[in-house]
């Protein structure tokens, strides 16, 4: 074999060993970016994870009440001492978000014969009308809960529950998320409201709870009430439980750890003897 030859074999094996040097250094370039962008997306979703459970929580009533002691106002103004601001919805992908989370107990002496509607919260003026963003009510005539949230349609704009068990203690979630405010009733989807394409109305007033007020409306003094009317009775008879907002639509995951938590059992109450686990499932079906 020729010098030249030699030589043109030794440059080939040179050029060869070269590119596969570049392959290999471009591989391990391209891995270590993607390594990189998982590092950071990893971090990134805990960071997400730990800032919504922390910095966008509002306890608000962290304790057990009695719904028909007194009313309990939560102001808003950061300038109120013992005010509870809380953080409303802004720019999410999917529209306004928001969740709320509490138990409630509903005694059997609530109930009347007549049609009408029982406070336990809304936030908005101090008389539960017309602002309601949203507004939680017991129907007086049987166990329906009633939620109110107003929207860029009008005021009355509502969903009911059915079946709310009476003398046992109940883990209510609203989520406002899509375009819709769903029901969660023991961990389960129970209701949902679409908004017809109007966007939910949020408000910048106090968080009234269990108010005194008594309130009656009829149709032909104010032409969007229903037919029935906006009757108010003063509150529900029963006790409210670790009442929470959060500033964005809680998961199916986390509705379940809320649930778990049971009431507070930091209250003077023999009623506190019926608390979770005893909770089911089994009592509602599924309307939406």
């Amino acid at each position: 074999m020729s010098d030249n030859s030699l030589f043109n074999v030794s440059k080939n094996n040179t050029a060869s060993n070269s590119s596969k040097g570049l392959v290999e250094q471009t591989l391990y370039g391209i891995a270590l970016v993607f390594v990189v962008y998982v590092g950071l997306f990893t971090v990134e979703l805990i960071y997400t994870y730990l800032n919504r459970l922390h910095m966008n929580r509002t306890v608000l009533l962290p304790y057990t009440y009695n719904t028909d002691d007194k009313s309990v106002t939560i102001a808003q103004n950061p300038n109120v001492r013992g005010s509870k601001p809380i953080s409303l919805s802004d720019n999410e992908r999917s529209g306004v978000e928001f969740s709320y989370s509490f138990y409630i107990y509903v005694h059997p002496n609530t109930f009347r014969q007549e049609y009408g509607l029982l406070h336990l919260f809304h936030k908005g003026y101090a008389q539960p009308f017309p602002l309601m963003g949203p507004g939680v009510f017991m129907r007086s005539d049987t166990n329906t809960l009633r939620v109110y949230m107003n929207t860029f349609k009008g005021w009355n704009e509502y969903v009911e529950v059915q079946n709310i068990p009476v003398s046992k203690w109940v883990h209510i979630t609203i989520v406002c998320q899509n375009h819709a405010l769903e029901i969660y009733v023991n961990g389960n989807l129970s209701r949902k409201m679409t908004f017809d394409g109007f966007a939910p109305y949020q408000n910048y007033q106090d968080i009234i709870c269990f108010s005194q007020r008594r309130l009656s409306l009829k149709r032909d003094k104010v032409s969007s009430v229903d037919d029935n009317g906006f009757d108010l009775f003063g509150a529900m008879k029963g006790m409210m439980s670790r009442l929470t907002y959060f500033n964005y639509a809680l998961t199916y995951g986390e509705i379940q750890v809320l649930m778990n938590e049971g009431p507070s059992s930091e209250m003077d109450s023999s009623l506190m003897n019926d608390v979770p686990p005893y909770l089911a499932d089994t009592w509602w079906s599924s309307s939406f």
